[in-house]
Parts: structure tokens; sequence; C-alpha cells
């Protein structure tokens, strides 16, 4: 039995795939399980393999996106990799079956998103938000540019020749940063994506703007918004 120094998901105890979890003096101990076990089948058991399979697609997604990945390694705690502190930050967020509109594409604290209206297909994806203003702490001079990004959860499949679900990402070219100015940003939908669009009922589109420097890094991110 090994034990656990870095909690990902914090206090944690049953098991997940062929690791077991248990809670001794505080601490989190994890086990592998012998070649004969059995997945539990009871509801419990069930839901717990399907929340953890569903926050590490969620989490790939996210972690596909080169910015957020920069971002979110940048502030990782000691001895915990950027994916693995995305994972402990989404957890929480996410049932066996849904997504809630409180995950994070970005680390908490991030600037606040004034007004946004997003439209998810049949043939584009689009996110229009109020100017930024200057109460967000962004420098123009430094910051010269912005781009949105976006990861898009697909689920409720019209037929069964797909999966219950799957995430498309999508992120936009630069624009010039400009605080005073209303933002639009539009996703063209390739013929792949707009296939993949129509064969899932339910959509959610989940946002960030982020600034970057001259350089191509992020400087600033805003708060996750939802559509």
């Amino acid at each position: 039995m090994a034990k656990l120094n870095k909690a990902i998901l914090g206090k944690v105890s049953g098991a997940l795939g062929d690791i077991t979890f248990r809670q001794r003096n505080g601490k989190n101990f994890l086990s592998t399980r012998p070649g004969s076990f059995v997945p539990g089948k009871d509801p419990a058991s069930v839901a717990r393999r399907e929340k953890f399979a569903l926050t590490i697609q969620l989490s790939r997604a996210i972690n596909s996106i080169s910015e957020l990945k920069s971002v979110w390694s940048s502030v990782a705690a000691p001895g915990i990799s950027g994916y693995n502190q995305m994972i402990r930050a989404n957890y929480p967020m996410i049932s066996a079956t849904d997504i809630s509109g409180l995950i994070k594409l970005a680390p908490s604290l991030g600037f606040n998103v004034t007004n946004p209206a997003v439209t998810l297909g049949p043939s584009e994806v689009t996110a229009n938000t109020d100017a930024i203003g200057n109460l967000a702490g962004i420098d123009v001079a430094s910051e010269p540019s912005i781009k949105l990004v976006s990861v898009v959860y697909l689920s409720n499949p019209v037929d069964d020749l797909v999966g219950a679900y799957t995430f498309l990402t999508f992120v936009s070219d630069v624009k010039d940063t400009d605080l005073t100015t209303a933002l639009s940003f539009t996703f063209t939908l390739s013929d792949v994506e707009t296939q993949w669009f129509a064969r899932y009922q339910d959509k959610k589109g989940f946002f960030a703007l982020l600034t970057l420097d001259a350089t191509g890094k992020v400087v600033h991110y805003s708060n996750t918004f939802t559509g």
C-alpha cells in the first residue's frame, strides 16, 4: 500500500479503476486491486466511475488547448501537475451524467465578463460580451492581443452510433485588445464538426477570454462563462 502525499481530488475513499483509496488518520493511501477483482455494479460505484471518466474527458479537452494548459501549469501546487490541478478543480462540479455551469476552463480569480450571449450551432458557435472595461487590471500596452477559447460538451446522442458524449474545442484568432468596445467571436464549424453537432441533442459551451503579451503568452484570463 502506498501513501498519497498530494491528493489530487482532496480526501477520497473507495475505488477508481484498479486503484483503491483509503483514509487513515487523515491521510490518503492507495493500493492496487487483485486481478480477480470485479468492479462494483451497485449504482453508487457505477456513478463514481462515470463521474471520474467524464471529469477526465473534460480535462483532456481543456488540456488540449495549449494556452489553457500553460495557465494551469503556472498555478499548480508544488508536486501536482497542471493537468491534475485541473482535474481537482473541476471534479466537484461534475456528476455521473452532466457537467454544471461552474466548471473552470482557467483557474479561479479571473476577470469578469459582462452580459455574455452565446449561440451553439448548427453551423457556427458565437460568443458576444460587453466591453471588458478598465477594472480587470489589463494593460493594453503589455497585453496587445486577446483571444477566445471554448470547450463544447455534446451529450444525449440521437442514435447508438456514437458515444454518450463528446467534446469539441475551439480557439479564435487573436484580436487587438480593446477595453472599451464590445467583443464578438465566431467559430465556423467544419463539415466534421457540423456532423458531430447533428449527432447530439444537448449542447453546452464553456468559454474564456485570454489576453496575450507580444510573445503570445497568456497574461490575464476571464472567469469561465457558459451558453
